[in-house]
């Protein structure tokens, strides 16, 4: 898209975002909620994806606690809530205070008493819940402390301009996080609060620690400022009561423990947004891929910041990664292959590899050491595929240039599909490794692992 059609485009989107608060500010806040509540119940069944998406989180977040039917009635319900929350976040901004105050009510203010007292800076660890924009609205619950909260720009500059502006005007300061820390440290050394989203994924950036028992890439920012500066952090969260009606909770302060570790902290994090996100599960942002798979190196067992699983945390409790590999065509191929397949299994402490390969090769892995899960396969089934569906992999790599196979994967709905650069199956692969080496050669395979992660050691060859 061109800069003129660009900018033409958020000059329409910004015009339609005023007139929806210009109709927004005759509209009675509970008008605003049930239409959003009805929206966004049609918007559940109109958006498939987002749908599949929401109840694989749900599931990955609560599995067996519960059914399939709950699973799917969670996530039409989070649709309807979520739905409310955006037309109220639209009506907020339209309000005085006086008045927003009218659709709050407060627990836990009494832990933060002794930080106002003391001037001791405060980081309010927020997980996306609720109408979460009604945080940067309301007035401050600690008045003689300056107010702040760390913020991504929005992509249209004048939406976003527009927003800032409203909260400017409510007395918080909002910093953008592509500016750099150094003026949000001055903030907090000075004695002010500092509002940090903690629950999306960091990607590349962050520790992988477990939350809801599968790993994910979490951001450590929160408890390094905390550290930095000397400020005590407090679980901060947002729930829908009933209809036009929120509830403002502060927990009891989430301390750094002498001699802790950044990771181990950050571990600790995750746990605290468990317990929110489990105090109003309709109210978390299920539609954020927060489990999302790191590509293209996936396997985080040599991760820039790594992964920290709590000490008491019980191993036999972390869900698993679940990794698909087609093995070669020929049984000798299969064979060369094996130590690459060991290393990939040995590349995070969640993995858990299944094979797919061809009718009379089961006796490859049922006879190796490793205890990899195997599917055996004559020909492309429905039943087969509806076991590769089922099994919700995170991850498939192929092993050979089979056509074939990349098409039934893809229809699978695998969300990521790594092969070899070939014409017959690039269209269908989300992470293309470009390979010099052989088919046959044991070196091919060892490349493919390596560029999903895996550390080579002439030990495990």
């Amino acid at each position: 898209m061109g800069k003129r059609h660009q900018k033409l485009v958020d000059w329409l989107t910004y015009i339609l975002f005023r007139l929806a608060e210009s109709i927004l500010l005759i509209a009675p806040m509970k008008l605003c909620f049930w239409v959003g509540s009805i929206s966004g119940t049609l918007l559940y069944f109109l958006l498939k994806r987002y749908r599949e998406l929401a109840i694989r989180n749900i599931r990955i977040a609560f599995g067996e606690e519960l059914s399939p039917c709950e699973e799917r009635r969670l996530a039409r319900l989070h649709f309807a809530t979520l739905a409310s929350n955006f037309l109220c976040s639209l009506k907020f901004g339209t309000l005085p205070s006086k008045k927003l105050a009218n659709f709050i009510e407060y627990d836990g203010v009494q832990h933060l008493i002794h930080n106002e007292k003391e001037k001791i800076p405060i980081i309010y660890v927020t997980p996306h819940m609720g109408a979460w924009e009604l945080l940067a609205q309301i007035d401050s619950i600690v008045p003689t402390m300056k107010r702040g909260a760390l913020y991504r720009a929005l992509s249209n500059k004048l939406i976003d301009k527009h927003v800032l502006q409203k909260r400017e005007t409510r007395g918080l300061k909002a910093f953008d996080r592509n500016d750099g820390f150094h003026i949000p440290i001055k903030h907090l050394k000075e004695g002010g609060t500092l509002g940090i989203m903690v629950d999306q994924s960091a990607a590349h950036k962050g520790v992988w620690c477990p939350l809801f028992g599968k790993l994910a890439s979490t951001s450590n920012l929160a408890p390094l400022l905390a550290k930095k500066t000397g400020a005590t952090m407090f679980p901060y969260f947002l729930s829908t009561v009933k209809p036009a009606k929120w509830k403002v909770s502060i927990l009891e302060p989430f301390l750094i423990n002498e001699g802790e570790k950044i990771s181990e902290t950050t571990a600790r994090m995750n746990q605290l947004v468990e317990k929110m996100v489990r105090h109003s599960p309709k109210d978390w942002f299920w539609l954020h891929n927060r489990w999302k798979t790191l590509k293209p190196k996936f396997l985080i067992g040599n991760h820039k910041r790594g992964y920290h699983i709590p000490s008491d945390f019980n191993l036999d409790n972390l869900k698993k990664f679940k990794i698909l590999i087609l093995t070669p065509k020929t049984k000798k191929i299969c064979e060369a292959s094996v130590p690459a397949i060991e290393i990939i299994a040995k590349g995070r402490p969640d993995a858990e590899v299944t094979v797919l390969c061809d009718h009379g090769h089961a006796d490859i892995w049922t006879d190796n050491k490793n205890q990899f899960g195997i599917i055996e396969k004559s020909d492309w089934t429905s039943t087969l595929r509806k076991v590769i569906t089922e099994s919700e992999f995170d991850v498939a790599i192929m092993f050979n240039l089979s056509n074939e196979d990349a098409i039934n994967l893809q229809s699978c709905g695998l969300p990521h599909i790594v092969g070899c650069k070939s014409k017959e199956t690039i269209q269908y692969l989300d992470h293309i490794i470009e390979n010099s080496y052989s088919e046959d050669e044991l070196n091919y395979y060892l490349h493919i692992a390596e560029c999903v992660g895996a550390k080579i050691n002439s030990d495990d060859i």
